[in-house]
């Protein structure tokens, strides 16, 4: 994709030639700082507003200040930031009612049930308490028996129940559940036992909700392929992200090989379905009309995507970071992409501001990052392969190293977060990349003609054999030695330093001189004393 492509630019003008990633990182810092300091009151946020706005005027008509200015600019934004937290503050559907005790309730399903180890799962929004309309979303536990089994993404149910707030963390530095359900806008859950609740009449409204049925109906198709359980759980994974049938080995065995995230749709599904079509359109150069109408059914292959996944954050996300790269390549003969990408963060920050702390918001945009960022150093390594000229005898070589370059940098800028996320690393990630993500690539393809086709038997014989050898190839990295380096003690402090060395790196890759060596060496030791030593130690991580 052109995003691979695209030349970053230097670190003394990536504010004038991207000026939407400033405003990225400015909005960014507000509602990180709004979530974790309470003390910042909507009248606070918003008198730090008005002064920023002000000094601005102040600095650019009288003091003539640029830094000032600027300075000026950033407050402003990172208040703007905090407001939206406080904007898109989760409604409280129970604030009227006199107790959490035994309330009736109408709910609407906005997903499909989704099987658990003792109930099914599944986010409601609700309509009314005690026959009071109320607003909110609410996390049901439901026993799994054959009624609630049958249920689906738009369905209304009246029930009884007595809601709760999620518990939080009883130790320092153990998983904040109830900030984790917060943050996706949900403020109560309840188990629902057999027979406490009866479906109502209802029709499904909504885009979100018919692209779910449908996402259904294709996970109903893919059952009837004649597809081994674990083939049928990863092809329904892959293609519609429906995690529900995938088996514990087949979990492992990814995890194990280091592309766990091939079965979460992500950026990487999306930019795969755009590059399949831009491969079928290889022939189309980089004249106006050509690339308009390439990007404009690449467009189309990513948002039939997106619906056919049923619509679901994750795939919205990349959905719509993959539209501005797609329309930014249209529309310029040298896309600005990190500008794009800035600008696909500021629209989801300003609609969605609690997405900026999900783990698929950050390992995405971090990816992509580090492919704008180090791709094209690294491919020039090798500059017979970075330009080949000899023809169809280096071509292969060329892809492979191309391959391996846009692998690595991605895996790179990931790896802080995976450690601190994860606390694992696995140690063949490359060979992983270079061997599994081209077979799913191909794989998706097959799936989907095959889904539409009604399962043609010769199509379904060949998904058939491309799962087969997916999970022979994942099977294989996942047990070499040492495959999958866990239980890696990974802070906070050890986070931010290791952030800190590859921006450093970053800076030295493309100046090769002046003070980034020794930034860098001094964070890797830095790094290395936390490790050791525990030096450092953040309230809030």
């Amino acid at each position: 994709m052109s995003a691979a492509e695209d030349n970053t630019p230097s670190p003394s003008h990536l504010f004038q030639r991207a000026p939407m990633f400033r405003v990225a990182l400015a909005l960014a810092l507000g509602i990180v700082l709004a979530e974790y300091l309470p003390s910042l009151t909507v009248g606070r946020l918003c008198l730090a507003a008005l002064v920023a706005l002000a000094t601005m005027c102040l600095a650019h008509r009288l003091l003539q200040s640029q830094w000032l200015f600027s300075l000026s600019l950033w407050v402003a934004i990172a208040s703007m930031g905090g407001l939206l937290v406080h904007v898109h503050a989760p409604p409280d559907p129970f604030c009227h009612a006199p107790s959490l005790h035994r309330l009736e309730l109408t709910v609407r399903l906005e997903e499909t049930p989704r099987p658990t180890a003792r109930s099914l799962k599944v986010v409601a929004r609700v309509d009314s308490v005690a026959g009071r309309p109320s607003q909110g979303r609410l996390l049901l536990y439901m026993a799994p028996d054959s009624c609630a089994a049958a249920l689906q993404a738009g369905d209304c149910l009246r029930l009884q129940a007595s809601p709760r707030p999620p518990e939080g963390p009883t130790a320092p530095g153990q998983f904040d559940y109830r900030r984790f359900l917060r943050r996706q806008g949900i403020l109560y859950q309840c188990y629902l036992p057999s027979g406490s609740w009866q479906p109502l009449p209802s029709a499904p409204r909504g885009l979100r909700i018919r692209c779910a049925r449908l996402q259904q109906h294709w996970v109903r198709t893919f059952r009837t392929f004649r597809l081994t359980p674990s083939q049928q759980g990863l092809a329904e994974a892959l293609l519609l992200g429906w995690r529900a049938d995938l088996d514990p080995a087949t979990r492992q065995q990814f995890r194990g090989a280091g592309i766990a995230h091939l079965l979460a749709l992500s950026g990487l599904h999306v930019g795969i379905m755009a590059g399949l079509v831009g491969a079928a359109l290889f022939f189309l150069g980089r004249r106006r009309w050509q690339r308009v109408l390439k990007g404009s059914l690449q467009l189309l292959a990513v948002w039939f995507f997106v619906l056919l996944s049923g619509m679901s954050p994750a795939t919205l996300r990349a959905g719509l970071m993959f539209s501005l790269l797609l329309l930014g390549d249209m529309m310029e003969q040298r896309p600005n992409s990190l500008n794009h990408l800035a600008t696909s963060a500021v629209l989801i920050c300003c609609f969605a501001p609690m997405q900026l702390f999900e783990v698929g918001f950050q390992l995405s945009y971090v990816a992509v990052l580090g492919i704008l960022a180090w791709y094209q150093p690294l491919r020039s390594l090798i500059p017979s392969l970075s330009n080949p000229e000899g023809g169809l005898l280096l071509w292969p070589w060329a892809r492979l190293w191309q391959w391996a370059c846009l692998s690595t940098a991605a895996q790179l800028a990931v790896l802080p977060l995976v450690l601190y996320y994860f606390h694992q690393f696995p140690t063949y990630f490359l060979l992983a990349n270079l061997t599994v993500v081209p077979f799913a690539g191909l794989l998706l393809a097959v799936a989907l003609l095959t889904l539409l086709s009604g399962g043609a038997a010769w199509l379904t014989a060949l998904l058939r054999a491309l799962l087969q050898a997916v999970d022979a190839l994942t099977r294989w990295v996942s047990t070499l030695p040492a495959a999958l380096l866990d239980n890696i003690y990974f802070d906070l402090p050890m986070l931010l330093l290791l952030v800190l060395a590859l921006l450093c790196f970053t800076l030295w890759l493309r100046c090769r001189r002046g003070w980034p060596l020794p930034a860098l060496l001094a964070c890797l030791i830095l790094l290395l004393l936390q490790a050791r030593l525990g030096l450092f130690a953040l309230p809030w991580g």
